[in-house]
């Protein structure tokens, strides 16, 4: 939830303290708060950076303690949905009665163009919900009353909720977190799609595509390849943008997805399979090992056969970020070794995946 300044003070602002930036808090997945640590510590060592991370098991975040020359971005990281840079670190304390002047006193002397109120993915942040709706409007109320809301201000201020009476304080500025509170987009399931696994396909447009690419790229006149695609859950949404689509799979599709003339249907082994010509794009959400399925991927891209690539990864329980690591290592010598040149390699831990990352990849060409 975000609150911020309807309007502009008239009275002449005071100048800003620059805040002392002290560690990160990201938000994860429940349950993958080990990769999450292990990839910040990564990142950050091979910056030089000195710290520490600490989290609890099922807490959907972790805290990482220390300084470094530079911070992430959201975007950096697979297993991280938001990364706030804390300003202090210890947790805000506050008793029920009276939230707002631990917060405002925490704030004294900073300016931000908004307030942003979260809580990790969990059954107790999710009780937080009634809590934001009546701290809100008060808490924008005195905080535009104290100066310490500024439209013009570059930094906004986060408050991510432990439980009713403790909070982390931190900040971000435009382009380090994700336009999602939290990172969680709120989809709504398409009545007449075959499957729920649509919504990860329409997440992963989102995520990895600006609007200019998404019009660009999403459009009628160009076709797809969709590898393990019964029920048929992603070709529905390659079908929505009027995509043409291969559907690669030994089971069957939906009969009203098939109905609408831009489906073709072959039952026959997705790791075989080669179009006649060339698509646009390939899609493929099969279970299987991650590194056969990137294997898969690197040689359509380096063959030729298609021009971007949107694939699931099913990650081991154990060896989960290697694995992601290794996935990204084997695409990238396929394509450098066929000698085309990659534009865009991202993995990403989307909200609507489950024990798997979802990769995007593209090679330098363009849409006919």
């Amino acid at each position: 939830m975000t609150t911020s300044n309807p309007a502009t003070n008239p009275k002449p602002s005071k100048k800003a303290a620059k805040p002392a930036i002290v560690g990160l808090l990201s938000l994860c997945r429940p349950g993958f708060e080990r990769e999450c640590a292990a990839e910040l510590e990564r990142w950050l060592g091979e910056l030089g950076a000195d710290g520490y991370a600490n989290f609890e098991k099922i807490s959907g975040q972790v805290v990482w303690i220390g300084t470094s020359p530079k911070w992430p971005v959201t975007r950096d990281l697979v297993f991280s949905r938001q990364v706030i840079r804390l300003l202090d670190k210890k947790p805000l304390y506050f008793e029920a009665r009276d939230r707002i002047t631990p917060i405002l006193t925490a704030m004294e002397g900073m300016k931000f163009s908004a307030i942003y109120l979260d809580h990790p993915d969990t059954n107790d942040g999710k009780a937080l919900s009634d809590l934001f709706e009546r701290l809100q409007r008060p808490l924008l109320s005195a905080a535009g009353k104290q100066e310490i809301l500024d439209r013009e201000a570059t930094m906004r201020a986060h408050l991510v909720f432990i439980d009713g009476t403790s909070a982390w304080f931190g900040m971000s500025e435009p382009g380090q977190t994700l336009r999602w509170p939290m990172g969680i987009p709120r989809l709504k399931m398409p009545a007449d799609a075959p499957s729920r696994s649509t919504l990860k396909l329409t997440e992963a447009f989102a995520y990895f595509l600006s609007p200019e690419e998404q019009k660009e790229w999403l459009r009628e006149g160009l076709t797809a390849v969709d590898l393990g695609a019964c029920p048929g859950g992603w070709t529905w949404q390659l079908v929505q943008h009027g995509i043409q689509v291969i559907a690669i799979d030994n089971g069957a599709m939906n009969e009203k997805l098939m109905e609408t003339g831009l489906v073709e249907h072959f039952k026959t082994d997705g790791f075989i399979y080669r179009p006649k010509r060339p698509v646009h794009w390939l899609v493929c959400d099969m279970v299987e090992q991650p590194a056969r399925v990137a294997e898969l991927i690197g040689d359509w891209l380096a063959d030729g056969a298609a021009g971007r690539a949107i694939f699931n990864l099913k990650l081991p329980m154990k060896t989960r970020l290697d694995e992601v690591m290794f996935c990204r290592d084997l695409i990238e010598g396929i394509v450098k070794k066929s000698g085309k040149k990659l534009e865009r390699l991202e993995f990403r831990q989307l909200y609507h995946d489950r024990e798997e990352v979802t990769g995007y990849a593209a090679v330098a060409v363009r849409p006919e």
